[in-house]
């Protein structure tokens, strides 16, 4: 097995001095973004050269496949989820065996092989698919095999799959810039129509804000857009050269999520979004919502109900209603249209946000729902959701909507919150941190101290847990400050693979530190000596 380089992770140093309580998010040129992944890292390396067909147009990306692969043989998170890694490992593959020709590429390619028999069946076992992995899969495979690779026949199964989600998107949507599928048109392989992928072509440049589907216009074009070719260009230097992210750019969600995380621990909302942000999120919400980024016009219930609430709580008079958009049939929210399955997260943050932004139409009725759509997704100890692999994530964001429900409401759900917390205290590891798949990992004790730490009046047993996921968090903080060296995050968030928003999760940490702080503080228990230095962690939020 080949010995393995660390990833590289986009980021900016650490900040010399103590970063000011009313700018905790820094300057948005000196955000880090979504650090790179293998998936479409792997996409560019196939990518042939215009000059010759037989090498790859970026060999820095292709090296970076065979440097970067795990000591199991397959590519993906070091946090073992079978989907990504079968995904990213097909999407690997097939570069490796039509460009790949140092020994170190060779080893790589029956490693990487070995991996998909030894693992491929396992899929059924896990709760969530990535984005489009049903239409992603097939097109993989076929990729592979046509390069050489020996892909194992239980990979075949996903046609009826891909054929239902196929009928839930209309014909004169498959290519439209304004439909969520354009971010996975690679899937359509040789059957992709040049013209409509031209025509779906962002004003970035971009298929979908997607690499992947973007190096699959330029290869299956062979147009050598200027435009795309660009917006490769400035994917991969944001992972020096080598690596691009799964979603570039997604600033806004960057922006939002970090803001919410500081939001539910307690953080002062007043210095978390800058006054340019703040207008155009306004501007966005006047017309149809937010969507992840300026450069993706497809609005999405998630990132327009957590602007409503931040900006509600700043002072600013907004409109709900803009929310109706996403209501469905059964009282639930979709995320986007043509979903196959609604997500916990996102009606959660409607929850929290009609709870909070009066206005909306017949607004009880749709909490109730949305209220009776959460109990039936419980799955007796916790939530989980389609965009976070890890229940933590899911529990404590529901947690904390359901902290601001009525007496009469909260009834309903006061037996299974309470479950969920006596999971999170039964599953805390003696060293005070939380890790679902079996490696602790500072994300997920941050949204364990989050859900425990948020109470109104936690009991002695949640500030016990609380100090121990404190005190976990505060020693991995002082021990990266000592080496002047950030451990990167492991992947666990939901694309089309799994990657990382190191924005995003270092804000949960600070987060939780302050809901921390903040509970120490109501409880008047100084002998609870875990305060976290909120400055400091604040100047590190940015830095990576």
């Amino acid at each position: 097995m080949t010995t393995k380089t660390r990833t590289i992770s986009p980021g900016q140093p650490l900040a010399t001095s103590r970063q000011r309580l009313d700018d905790p998010l820094g300057e948005p040129c000196g955000r880090p973004g979504i650090s790179g992944v293998a998936y479409d890292t792997a996409w560019l390396a196939g990518m042939p050269a215009p000059t010759d067909p037989g090498r790859s147009r970026f060999p820095t990306a292709l090296r970076w496949l065979a440097d970067n692969q795990l000591a199991d043989g397959s590519w993906g998170s070091s946090v073992r989820y079978e989907h990504d890694r079968i995904l990213s490992t097909l999407a690997a593959l097939a570069p490796l065996a039509e460009f790949g020709r140092r020994a170190a590429d060779l080893r790589a390619l029956a490693d990487g092989t070995r991996y998909l028999w030894q693992h491929g069946h396992l899929l059924s076992r896990e709760p969530v698919e990535p984005v489009g992995f049903e239409l992603l899969v097939p097109a993989l495979v076929e990729r592979a095999r046509a390069a050489g690779v020996a892909v194992p026949p239980h990979l075949d199964g996903y046609a009826s799959q891909r054929a239902r989600k196929l009928e839930l998107i209309p014909k004169n949507a498959l290519y439209s810039p304004r439909t969520t599928i354009v971010h996975s048109l690679e899937f359509l392989g040789a059957q992709a129509d040049p013209e409509g992928l031209a025509a779906a072509l962002g004003q970035n440049g971009a298929l979908g804000n997607s690499p992947a589907a973007t190096a699959f216009y330029v290869a299956q074009t062979r147009s050598d857009d200027p435009r795309a070719l660009g917006y490769l260009a400035s994917c991969l230097s944001r992972g020096g050269g080598a690596t691009a992210p799964v979603l570039y750019p997604c600033d806004t969600f960057e922006l939002l999520w970090a803001a919410y995380h500081l939001f539910i621990g307690g953080a002062p909302s007043q210095g978390i979004l800058r006054a340019t942000e703040r207008r155009r999120l306004l501007a966005d919400l006047a017309v149809a919502g937010v969507s992840l980024s300026r450069t993706f016009p497809i609005p999405d219930a998630d990132d327009t109900a957590v602007a409503l609430l931040l900006l509600h709580d700043l002072g600013e008079r907004v409109d709900p209603s803009v929310l109706q958009a996403f209501e469905t049939a059964d009282g639930s929210f979709a995320s986007f249209p043509y979903e196959r399955h609604s997500s916990v997260g996102v009606n959660a943050h409607v929850l929290h946000a009609l709870l909070r932004v009066p206005g909306y139409p017949d607004a009880s009725r749709a909490i109730d729902r949305i209220v009776s759509y959460l109990i039936d997704r419980h799955s007796g100890l916790y939530w989980i959701d389609k965009w976070h692999i890890s229940p933590l994530y899911a529990t404590a964001h529901v947690l904390a909507a359901l902290e601001d429900l009525p007496a009469e409401q909260h009834g309903r759900v006061a037996e299974l919150a309470d479950r969920s917390r006596e999971w999170l205290r039964q599953s805390q590891n003696a060293d005070g941190s939380w890790g679902f798949y079996g490696e602790s990992t500072a994300e997920e004790t941050a949204y364990g101290l989050l859900a425990l730490a948020g109470q109104r009046d936690p009991n002695q047993r949640d500030r016990a847990h609380s100090l121990a996921a404190a005190n976990f968090l505060q020693l991995r903080v002082r021990l990266e400050d000592a080496a002047r060296h950030d451990r990167a995050h492991p992947p666990l968030w939901v694309d089309k693979c799994l990657y990382v928003p190191p924005l995003v999760v270092n804000a949960a940490i600070i987060g939780a530190l302050t809901a921390w702080k903040n509970m120490s503080t109501r409880t008047n228990r100084r002998r609870l000596t875990a305060t976290p230095d909120v400055p400091i962690l604040q100047e590190r939020c940015r830095g990576r």
